[in-house]
């Protein structure tokens, strides 16, 4: 009897969500066991067992064959597995999604940051109008080149594809170890026919 899953809260953390969805994905193909996933997928049950414990997170190639084995479609994981990789890495390096200058201590504006108080000369002031325009019609560059949160890079299509052909090389693969093993075992049983020799005949 398979030993039962570790307990999941998907919400304490990417990681456990992730292999949540993972169990899901399982759960709608019926359930399947893990040694009907391993051969269909051609990795072990160990490995495909431990991509949806929720302790680690698996490689892209594991996670593929687990959902190729569960029927579903390795676009949409292959976009999951890339956002659980980014929330990971903001978590584990917490400063590198801050913005520059974060966590440093507050310093005092520059002269050209600074505006006339209101008993500044006229002169001043009209130099400080540009800049303060200037600053309110620039949009933020870090906010135009930010690309979509879902959107795949050209890296990661040219991956996608090639996972892709090599998840038909093994579904191929596959499918001639079957016939492969049904021509054997048809000859298996040929051969194991008993001969019967009739009228108590016995061979030489």
């Amino acid at each position: 009897m398979p030993r039962p899953e570790r307990l999941l809260d998907p919400t304490a953390g990417p990681l456990e969500e992730f292999a949540h969805t993972l169990r899901g994905l399982r759960k709608q193909a019926g359930n399947p066991s893990y040694r009907t996933m391993a051969k269909r997928a051609h990795y072990s049950v160990a490995t495909l067992s431990e991509a949806a414990r929720g302790l680690h997170k698996p490689s892209l190639k594991v996670t593929l064959a687990y959902v190729t084995a569960c029927g579903g479609d390795p676009e949409p994981w292959t976009r999951r597995w890339y956002r659980l990789s980014s929330e990971l890495e903001a978590r584990d390096n917490p400063a590198r999604g801050q913005p520059r200058g974060a966590g440093r201590p507050a310093t005092s504006p520059s002269a050209a940051d600074r505006r006339p108080g209101p008993g500044a000369s006229p002169a001043a002031a009209r130099r400080a109008e540009p800049r303060a325009a200037a600053r309110a019609v620039a949009p933020p560059v870090a906010a135009a080149r930010r690309p979509a949160g879902d959107a795949l890079t050209a890296g990661e299509r040219a991956e996608l594809r090639r996972l892709r052909s090599e998840v038909e090389q093994l579904r191929h693969a596959n499918a001639v170890l079957k016939a492969a093993s049904a021509i054997f075992a048809a000859d298996l049983r040929t051969n194991s026919q008993v001969v019967y020799n009739p009228d108590g005949r016995q061979d030489p």
